[in-house]
C-alpha cells in the first residue's frame, strides 16, 4: 500500500511539473513578440521627443515646489522632455515621502512607493527608477494581456491587441513616468487571475491597483459579477451539486469575499493619512478643491464636452475640447461592442471605468484626462483586434492610432494642455 501511494504521488508530481512546464513554454512566445512591440514603439517614443525637442519650443512645466525647472539642450531631452507634469509630483513623492503642505495626497502611493525601491538599486537616481518601475510594469502586463486575449478568443487576435494597445492614441503615457503601466499591469493581472480561478490572488492584485489609482476600486465590481458568473455556469453545468440543483454556496461566498479584497489598499492609503495626518479624506477632497473635479451625471459631461468641441472646433489654438471629444466619443463606441459581445466581468469593468471618470468631471474642461483613462481599460483594444482580421482594416487601425499617437504625444511634449 505505501508503494502505491508512494508511485500515485510520483504521477501526481510528474503530471504538475509537466503542466507547470507546459505553461511557462506558452509564455514564452507572448513575452517574445511582445518585447519585440515594445522595443519598436520605445524607439519611436525616443525619436518623436528628441525631434519635438528640436523642431518646436517646450512650455516650462511648473512643479511640486511650484518652481519651473530649468530647460536645457541636447539628447537626454529625448528621455527627459517626458518627464513633466503628474511625473513631477510621484518624483517628488518618491523623493521626499507625503506632506500636508502640498497636494501629494492626490497621488497614490502605489507608484512612488516601487520608484523609491528601485531607486536603491539606481544608486539614487529616481527618474531611472521610475522607468524601469513603468517599462517593466508595461511588458508584464502586454504579456498578461496577450494570454488573457489567447484564452479568450485566439492567438491572432491576441497579437493585434498587444500592437493595438501599444500605439493607443494617448499609450506613450503607458512608457512615461506615470503611474498607468503599474495599473494596467495589476488591472488586467487582477482579471487574468479572477478567470484562472486564482481568487485570493486576484483580490491582492486588485489591492495593489487601488493603491495605485483610485479608479481601482472598480475592479471590486467586475470581481462580484465574474464571482456569481462563475457560480451560475458551475450550477448549470452541474458541477455545484447533485444534478446542478444546488448552488455552490461556500464557493461563491469564497470569491464574493476575495472580490471585497481590492478595498484594502484605496482603506489603507486613508488610514495612513489618518494616522499620520489626522485627515484621511485630504486624498478625496484635493480632487476636487486643487484638481476641480467634482461629481456630475455622465450624459451632462458628455453634453458638456460635446458643446464645448463644437464651439471651438474652427477656434485657433483652441482645439482641445474637440480632441478630448472624438477620443472619448470612439471610446464609448469600442464600449458598447465590448457590453454585447465581451464576458461579463469585462464588460462591467469597461463601463465601471467609463462612468468612474465620465461623473467626476472638471466643469471647464468636462473631459480633460478622459483620453489618457481610456488606455487604462484594456478591454477596448478587443473589437479592434477582432476587427482587424478584414482585408485592409488591420493597416487602417495601425494607421489612425499610430499618427493619432503621434500627434498627442508631440502635443503632450511641447505643450501643457494634454494631461
Amino acid at each position: 500500500m505505501t508503494v502505491s501511494l508512494a508511485r500515485s504521488r510520483g504521477r501526481d508530481l510528474a503530471a504538475w511539473r509537466t503542466a507547470r512546464l507546459h505553461d511557462v513554454r506558452g509564455w514564452l512566445p507572448a513575452l517574445r513578440y511582445c518585447a519585440i512591440v515594445y522595443l519598436l514603439v520605445r524607439i519611436a517614443l525616443v525619436l518623436l521627443g528628441a525631434s519635438a525637442w528640436a523642431l518646436t519650443s517646450e512650455d516650462e512645466s511648473v512643479g511640486p515646489n511650484g518652481k519651473v525647472a530649468a530647460l536645457t539642450n541636447g539628447w537626454h531631452n529625448a528621455i527627459t522632455g517626458w518627464n513633466k507634469q503628474d511625473s513631477l509630483w510621484f518624483l517628488e513623492i518618491a523623493q521626499h515621502g507625503y506632506s500636508a503642505s502640498n497636494n501629494s495626497a492626490a497621488f497614490y502611493p502605489g507608484y512612488p512607493v516601487l520608484i523609491r525601491i528601485v531607486g536603491y538599486l539606481t544608486a539614487g537616481h529616481l527618474l531611472v527608477a521610475a522607468y524601469i518601475v513603468s517599462n517593466g510594469a508595461l511588458l508584464a502586463a502586454l504579456a498578461i494581456l496577450y494570454r488573457l486575449t489567447e484564452r479568450e478568443y485566439d492567438l491572432a487576435t491576441a497579437r493585434r491587441a498587444v500592437l493595438y494597445l501599444a500605439i493607443f492614441p494617448t499609450a506613450f503615457f503607458l512608457f512615461d513616468t506615470y503611474s498607468e503601466a503599474l495599473f494596467l499591469l495589476f488591472a488586467v493581472g487582477t482579471l487574468a487571475l479572477a478567470r484562472n480561478g486564482r481568487w485570493w490572488w486576484a483580490g491582492l492584485a486588485g489591492a495593489g491597483a487601488t493603491l495605485t489609482r483610485s479608479t481601482g476600486v472598480v475592479l471590486v465590481l467586475a470581481l462580484a459579477t465574474e464571482a456569481i458568473h462563475q457560480a451560475v455556469t458551475e450550477r448549470r453545468s452541474g458541477f455545484g451539486g447533485r444534478d446542478g440543483r444546488t448552488w455552490p454556496a461556500a464557493r461563491l461566498v469564497t470569491r464574493l469575499g476575495a472580490s471585497v479584497l481590492p478595498l484594502a489598499g484605496i482603506g489603507g492609503y486613508l488610514l495612513f493619512w489618518q494616522l499620520r495626518f489626522h485627515d484621511w479624506y485630504r486624498p478625496v477632497r484635493l480632487e476636487n478643491s486643487i484638481w476641480g473635479r467634482v461629481f456630475t451625471a455622465p450624459w451632462d459631461t458628455l453634453w458638456r464636452g460635446l458643446s464645448l468641441a463644437s464651439r471651438y472646433a474652427t477656434v485657433s489654438d483652441e482645439g482641445w475640447w474637440m480632441l478630448d471629444f472624438v477620443i472619448v466619443a470612439v471610446g464609448l463606441a469600442l464600449g458598447i461592442w465590448v457590453a454585447v459581445r465581451a464576458r461579463p466581468i469585462y464588460a462591467v469593468y469597461t463601463w465601471a471605468s467609463i462612468l468612474f471618470f465620465l461623473c467626476t468631471a472638471w466643469p471647464d474642461r468636462p473631459l480633460m484626462s478622459d483620453p489618457r483613462f481610456l488606455v487604462l481599460i484594456f478591454p477596448l483594444v478587443w473589437p479592434l483586434a477582432r476587427l482587424g482580421r478584414r482585408s485592409g482594416w488591420h493597416e487602417a487601425v495601425m494607421a489612425l492610432s499610430a499618427t493619432s499617437m503621434a500627434i498627442m504625444g508631440w502635443l503632450f511634449l511641447s505643450t501643457t494642455l494634454i494631461f
